[in-house]
């Protein structure tokens, strides 16, 4: 009798479990596609209705990431001949590597810079590019990348893990919008050939810093080898020194700043040449005395004092007709140029291409000029009113020199 009760305990638990289902179904439509139902939301899934226009930096951060080249197709051990042209564009980035007739370009120098890169790249005989990268959105770097785009054809747009919300940044989405590119975040170390050599991104974590968003670059022909830093400062060079080891040539981070360039971090790439793009009477004081200092153990090659510089990678050693550079900081530069190099530049950049005079400041009245900065922040603001200052509760103001700072505001600058 006892078993006879409890099977049918067992029937009646297995009718009431069966008649709950079929409600449940009926409830839901039968519906076994999420994106089917407008009250299911999966997660990292865009509703279709209604669709929003999105913004550059939308349409960017919706955009696939970069994939490295499979292992058996990188470049086998074969020597090729390759240039590396450090564009003289100022106190900015502009740096083509050509390489078996494949060509690529990392960064774009600033906004009054587009021309020049433009007309640099026409009279290497450059038309198209593989690869365009963006290392981090500060105009400096990216400045005169949307001139590139509409004027090259670029296979491949590689930007960093972090946008800004700046006119220049919109204006370099718009133009690979406009071009039918996709802006594509490389994953961490991976790889891209450029005909017979190759390149590794080395750090694409981002940062809330921008200079530190910038993309590490490492190139190699052969036996050669170069270490492109972007903005990169000491944070970053901290991170990256497990997987560092000994470079032929550095591209010094952050135009020669004190931010970079850790003398652990010299030690570990121990470079045989450096490169500082920088021009000659910034505002910035780059290089720096504390960076020229660590430096004076490699052979030093400055924008500021030898315009563009260019470097052949044989697969076996550089060379290079620039000149061998001072360990001179851009202060001491700056105080040494005669009155009437600087009066009528403006843009402290040297004008070594037939584009339009511009009219600049007196570097000495840029030495007056009022700053703002608060105690721990890393940039100077050239207005009170800056958003960035709004929660600020001890704001100081002075000349930039005074400020210790040397990064305007993505801001107000």
């Amino acid at each position: 009798m006892k078993k006879v009760k409890l099977y049918h305990n067992f029937i009646k638990r297995n009718v009431f479990y069966l008649l709950l289902s079929l409600s449940l179904i009926g409830m839901t439509g039968c519906n076994t596609n999420p994106s089917q139902n407008p009250s299911v939301k999966v997660a990292g899934e865009v509703e279709q209705t209604p669709t929003p226009t999105p913004t550059p930096q939308e349409e960017m951060q919706a955009g696939p990431v970069a994939t490295e080249v499979p292992q058996e197709q990188m470049p086998q051990e074969k020597v090729t001949e390759a240039e590396i042209h450090f564009i003289d564009t100022g106190n900015s980035d502009a740096i083509l590597i050509m390489a078996e007739n494949q060509a690529m370009l990392i960064d774009g120098g600033d906004n009054d810079d587009e021309q020049r890169v433009v007309n640099y790249l026409k009279e290497q005989g450059v038309s198209e590019l593989e690869y365009v990268i963006a290392t981090h959105p500060h105009a400096d770097h990216i400045g005169g990348l949307d001139a590139v785009i509409e004027s090259c054809k670029v296979k491949q747009l590689l930007v960093a893990n972090g946008d800004a919300e700046t006119k220049t940044y919109t204006d370099f989405i718009k133009a690979a919008m406009n071009k039918g590119l996709s802006p594509s975040v490389p994953l961490e170390d991976s790889k891209f050939s450029l005909g017979n050599t190759y390149f590794t991104i080395m750090n694409t974590y981002g940062a809330n810093d921008t200079n530190n968003q910038s993309l590490v670059i490492e190139y190699v022909n052969g036996e050669d080898k170069i270490l492109l830093m972007g903005d990169a400062e000491k944070e970053v060079e901290e991170a990256l020194l497990p997987k560092l080891s000994k470079v032929d040539l550095l591209k010094v981070g952050h135009h020669g700043s004190s931010s970079s360039t850790t003398e652990e971090f010299l030690q570990k790439v121990n470079p045989t040449y450096s490169v500082i793009l920088c021009s000659a009477g910034n505002k910035y004081g780059h290089p720096h005395t504390e960076t020229m200092i660590k430096l004076q153990g490699t052979e030093v090659h400055r924008s500021d004092e030898c315009g563009t510089i260019i470097f052949k990678s044989t697969g076996k050693g550089l060379v290079t007709d620039c000149k061998i550079g001072s360990y001179t900081s851009g202060s001491d530069t700056k105080a040494n140029l005669p009155q009437s190099d600087t009066s009528s530049d403006t843009t402290s950049k040297p004008d070594n291409s037939n584009a339009t005079t511009e009219t600049t400041t007196n570097p000495s009245m840029e030495s007056t000029e009022v700053v703002y900065w608060t105690p721990k922040g890393k940039s100077y603001h050239t207005t009170k009113g800056c958003s960035a200052l709004a929660r600020s509760k001890t704001i100081l103001s002075g000349t930039i020199s005074e400020s210790g700072k040397y990064d305007p505001c993505d801001r107000c600058h």
